[in-house]
């Protein structure tokens, strides 16, 4: 049974779902199809704020075509798509649209459509109804989640992602509430994630993005749970943390990572013995960049040059990635990308 099919086979669900609204552990249960909103904002159709084809996600995903929808049941304040959420204008996403969409990312090279947010899962009614419209012509999907929803919620949307890519956040439920106000995260994503890695084994990579000053607090916990119960799951441990504008006021979060926390955080990993998800190099990086078609779709991407000199992507589209691996290596920018090329990207140094 392929996406379409297996999609339209869920729309009751949907539509109850959409009535009396239980996807996540919030249970706030809006009429939503009547226009209710509970606490993450969406809506009965699914909004998109931002889409381009992005060169920062797994080596077997790149280059990934995101799409980037409203709605969200966390408050993490180091969200970094909170800004553009609050700020850009979005749009009801119509079949139509995504396979134009979906077609563009194509031609720019992408592998796969990937559904970031905001949450994909509090969208899932109304990408079900989506999925069933567009028929076959959606390439491999990639859920982009923070999987802090329901089991029933996953398993409605079960079989339909190629992969579920899951940021494991934090290792309890203290920092859960303080920095995303969800004291039950902890709990309910490591039963989610347990469920997925049962029903679809090989479909799951977990993301966890190192937090400055939460070491022992959450990447020991997070990791050495991981190794305990889901040994063979593939992590992909991030330490590109940024600093965005809500978490400067936050003691621990306002900085940039220190490099020994980069250090004992590869180290934890390793002693735990847990498989990590490949990677691309610089090397390999700067081929695949350059490899690639753009079609130029205007967007404010940001090249961050920390206090050390770390350099950080912000929206790493294939510009201003090849601007970034240029820094890094000294290497001479592609003619199409010098200034008088006219893409709209930005540089940022933080001091």
């Amino acid at each position: 049974m392929g996406v379409a099919e297996l999609a339209a086979s869920r729309l009751d669900w949907a539509a109850s779902q959409l009535a009396e609204c239980r996807l996540c552990p919030r249970q706030c249960r809006a009429n939503r199809a009547a226009g209710e909103l509970g606490f993450c904002g969406a809506g009965a159709e699914a909004r998109g704020f931002m889409d381009y084809v992005h060169y920062g996600e797994e080596a077997e995903l790149v280059p990934s075509h995101s799409v980037f929808l409203t709605g969200c049941n966390l408050r993490c304040i180091f969200c970094h798509t909170a800004i553009e959420r609050r700020t850009l204008p979005s749009e009801p996403l119509t079949a139509e649209r995504l396979l134009a969409m979906v077609e563009r990312g194509r031609r720019e090279g992408a592998r796969n459509v990937s559904f970031h947010g905001g949450e994909p899962t509090v969208n899932a009614p109304a990408l079900l109804r989506l999925f069933a419209e567009a028929g076959d012509g959606l390439p491999p999907i990639v859920w982009n989640t923070n999987l802090y929803c329901t089991a029933e919620t996953l398993e409605a949307i079960a079989v339909i992602p190629t992969f579920y890519l899951v940021d494991l956040k934090f290792g309890n439920g203290a920092c859960a509430e303080a920095v995303a106000g969800a004291a039950d995260y902890w709990e309910a994503v490591r039963a989610r994630l347990k469920e997925a890695a049962a029903r679809e084994p090989g479909k799951l990579i977990v993301r966890h993005l190192v937090l400055p000053g939460h070491l022992d607090c959450c990447t020991r916990p997070a990791l050495e749970w991981l190794a305990r119960e889901l040994p063979s799951a593939r992590l992909s441990l991030k330490t590109d943390y940024l600093v965005m504008p809500d978490a400067r006021r936050d003691a621990r979060l306002g900085r940039f990572l220190a490099d020994a926390e980069v250090r004992q955080a590869a180290a934890l990993a390793r002693d735990f013995g847990i498989p990590l998800a490949r990677q691309l190099d610089s090397r390999a990086m700067g081929a695949l960049v350059r490899g690639q078609p753009s079609e130029g779709v205007a967007l404010d991407a940001e090249l961050i040059i920390s206090p050390t000199g770390a350099v950080f992507l912000h929206h790493p589209t294939r510009e201003v990635t090849s601007i970034a691996l240029a820094l890094r290596q000294s290497q001479p920018l592609p003619k199409e990308l010098e200034p008088s090329g006219g893409k709209k990207q930005k540089g940022k140094s933080e001091r």
